[in-house]
């Protein structure tokens, strides 16, 4: 089990961490986006990252153990720090599946039950979003019954999400700490400082980050139990294990994965110790642990009928024949490279019963299996793998669009942000050929030495997320539940590399590539002057970005008195807006719309008297654009009005709009349809300002690639400095 184990898991690791080298996204490098400069721009970050990593591991190596003790306080104060920060600056808003589960929370506050038709029946379908959905509504509950408004419940609820993810990473702190040694695990809190990922999820309130500190517990609980030396202990966290062990897999599936890879560890280690005792010892190590079975089970059962009990109290509708068997997914994911497909969606849904669903979803899968083949299969396997893995952002560019607009976003999500995407891609390559490596090693030290690998819980349950999404829909999200588990493999083959004596000759010689590194890297700068600083792009500068639509639609405007009067604040210039609108033909209609802006003052800024619906691509937002850029004193507020000029019946469009009324995605405005006040509604909208200009001024990327040379001249430097200091 340790062989293939390992073997897979080194496999896997190095497959990604290649392609990791060149699938990224580098358009914004214009004419150096080439698989060669590509790799060479991610090869070199990655060698000053592990310098970085290397020289703070000797400065560990250094320090007493309160020291240490220091420094992981330190390092856990900046992380909770940097969320926050991340937050208030970015103030980024849910949407798509964690929007559906909060805003349907919101909603329960007055209905007291979750809808089978909310958002054209997403939780007749979804029946796994249940839990988070129960789970949220009680916390807002609590909120609610303090008087906290509902305007302040999504930040609410981000702060749960840092409190999730920083106790996730404490854990693995304890974790390591109990494997591996107190200075191991301090270096793990480092990587995790120096990991973007840490931050750029703390308004990413969904059951990928929820489940993390369930997944880590599940570990953490286990190691706790094989070393507790008391039975009284061994029950309590027996019962511990068990309710987090259902929590978790409630709110994620993938949390079970954890205490697979525990069971799987407990029988091996069990079989290791015990296959050469009498039957007599044997029983007698099962009857240590029988009560702390016998606990874990019953809080299990315990769990799972409360929770069975809590979905029945407040699902009021049946979801047996609505809700999506488990083969969907699986068969969803045997296309291409196995993301979310609306046509199989639409496919699932078209069956009324679950016996319906489950035998055509069968059918389509055993259909896309006999077509692809063994080679098709094993290709399929390596598309799904990178799909989930090889993007170093995880989607976090994505993920975080819809948000406050400021300088802070463009360099750390928007137009400037390149260079981040580069760090954070870098990141995941070196970390993916870590895990590859000591992988290896481990391999190698069990063959030579019968050593077993010290972190192999860690390593099997990093495999199992891994194997998981090669039977299961797959997204870059989906990695996210594994992200400290990959950082706790990075800080102990970093580690191990910088302690092992046989290395030492390449340490001490690491200055000279560092050094190559550092040349190519000034080369690289001097090119991308003309990409960066010289060659004129198109940039978008967002005032307003709702593209959030969901609740009650009326469908095409039916009534000539169906006007949309959206009204928006903002103190950033604006040359342009768009609005998200259906046009039921795919060819030329008649029906036409005015549309016009007005200043606060009544002054019209744009007016447009024949907006015709021939002129909109289905499901794509439409652009209007004004003739002078409109420059704001200070914040002000503007109002949009759309009007129909003529309506050819059914033809004529729908008007997107986010108007559920639970939660106001876009409080900076409100709209009106037909003189009607919408309630927390807006519409699906955007303002902006379209410029011709430049990735960087020339000042920018002066100072940018002056701070870029120092800090890797720097690390050349210490490296230097350190280089006879690496044998000890």
């Amino acid at each position: 089990m340790y062989t293939l184990s390992l073997l897979l898991l080194a496999v896997f690791s190095l497959f990604i961490s290649l392609w990791a080298f060149v699938r990224w996204d580098a358009s914004w490098l214009r004419n150096l986006n080439t698989i060669p400069v590509q790799a060479l721009i991610i090869l070199i970050v990655c060698v000053f990252l592990c310098a970085g990593l290397l020289l703070l591991y000797r400065l560990l190596q250094k320090q007493n153990e309160k020291k240490l003790q220091r420094f992981a306080l330190l390092s856990i104060l900046l992380l909770t720090l940097g969320q926050l920060a991340f937050l208030f600056l970015i103030q980024p808003q849910l949407r798509y599946d964690p929007l559906k589960t909060f805003d349907m929370a919101v909603e329960m506050l007055e209905t007291h039950t979750i809808s089978g038709t909310y958002e054209t029946g997403y939780f007749s379908r979804y029946t796994n979003n249940y839990p988070i959905t129960i789970l949220t509504y009680w916390f807002l509950r609590l909120l609610s019954g303090f008087g906290l408004p509902k305007a302040c419940f999504m930040p609410a609820v981000q702060l749960v999400n840092i409190c999730c993810i920083t106790g996730s990473i404490w854990l693995g702190y304890l974790i390591l700490k109990d494997l591996r040694d107190p200075r191991r695990a301090v270096f793990y809190l480092l990587c995790c400082v120096l990991c973007p990922l840490s931050y750029v999820w703390a308004g990413y309130f969904y059951t990928a980050t929820l489940s993390m500190p369930f997944l880590m517990g599940i570990l953490y609980l286990y190691l706790r139990l094989s070393r507790s030396t008391s039975a009284r202990s061994r029950i309590f966290l027996g019962g511990l294990l068990g309710t987090a062990v259902i929590l978790g897999y409630k709110l994620r599936a993938t949390a079970m994965i954890a205490f697979i890879a525990v069971l799987l560890t407990a029988a091996l280690n069990f079989w290791i110790t015990h296959r050469k005792l009498s039957a007599s010892h044997i029983l007698s190590g099962l009857k240590k642990y029988a009560g702390s079975a016998a606990a874990l089970i019953l809080t299990a059962v315990l769990s799972l009928g409360f929770w069975s009990s809590a979905v029945n109290h407040y699902v009021d509708f049946d979801y047996e024949n609505t809700g999506f068997p488990m083969i969907h997914w699986v068969a969803m994911s045997a296309r291409w490279d196995g993301s979310f497909d609306q046509m199989d969606e639409l496919y699932t849904s078209s069956f009324e019963t679950k016996e319906e669903k489950a035998e055509a979803n069968k059918q389509v899968l055993l259909t896309r299996i006999r077509e692809a083949g063994p080679a098709g299969l094993i290709s399929l396997g390596g598309r799904k793998l990178l799909n989930t893995w090889v993007d170093g952002t995880d989607g976090y560019l994505a993920e975080n669009s819809y948000c406050t607009f400021s300088k802070a976003y463009d360099y750390l999500l928007g137009n400037e942000s390149g260079f981040l995407t580069i760090y954070a891609q870098a990141f995941r390559a070196l970390q993916m050929l870590v895990i590859g490596f000591s992988a290896l090693a481990a391999l190698w030290m069990l063959w030579r030495r019968k050593e077993r690998p010290g972190l192999f819980l860690i390593q099997l349950t990093l495999l199992g997320g891994m194997a998981f999404h090669l039977l299961w829909e797959t997204n870059p999200l989906y990695s996210i539940s594994f992200t400290f588990l990959s950082l706790m493999l990075l800080a102990d083959g970093a580690a191990s590399l910088a302690e092992q004596k046989a290395a030492a000759p390449v340490l001490q010689k690491s200055w000279l590539l560092c050094t190559v590194s550092f040349a190519a890297l000034a080369v690289l700068l001097f090119l991308g002057k003309k990409e960066l600083v010289e060659t004129p792009i198109e940039k978008w500068n967002y005032c307003v970005d709702q593209y959030q639509y969901a609740g009650g639609y009326d469908g095409y405007v039916k009534s000539y008195d169906q006007s949309y009067v959206q009204t928006f604040t903002t103190d950033r210039p604006f040359n342009r807006f768009s609005v998200r609108v259906i046009n039921p033909l795919d060819g030329y209609n008649q029906s036409a719309f005015t549309v016009k802006v007005t200043r606060e003052d009544g002054t019209v800024i744009y007016e447009n008297d024949r907006f015709l619906s021939g002129l909109v691509e289905k499901n794509k937002p439409y652009e209007f654009i004004l003739e002078n850029t409109v420059t704001p004193e200070g914040s002000s507020t503007y109002t949009l009005e759309i009007s129909p000029g003529y309506i050819e019946d059914e033809n004529s469009l729908e008007f997107l709009s986010y108007n559920t009324g639970n939660y106001d995605m876009y409080p900076g405005g409100s709209l009106t349809i037909a003189g009607e006040d919408q309630k927390n509604g807006d519409l699906a909208f955007a303002v902006y300002e379209y410029e011709i200009t430049t990735y960087f001024s020339i000042k920018l990327y002066l100072l940018l690639c002056t701070g870029l040379l120092l800090l890797t001249g720097s690390l050349t430097f210490l490296l230097w400095r350190c280089r006879r200091n690496f044998h000890s």
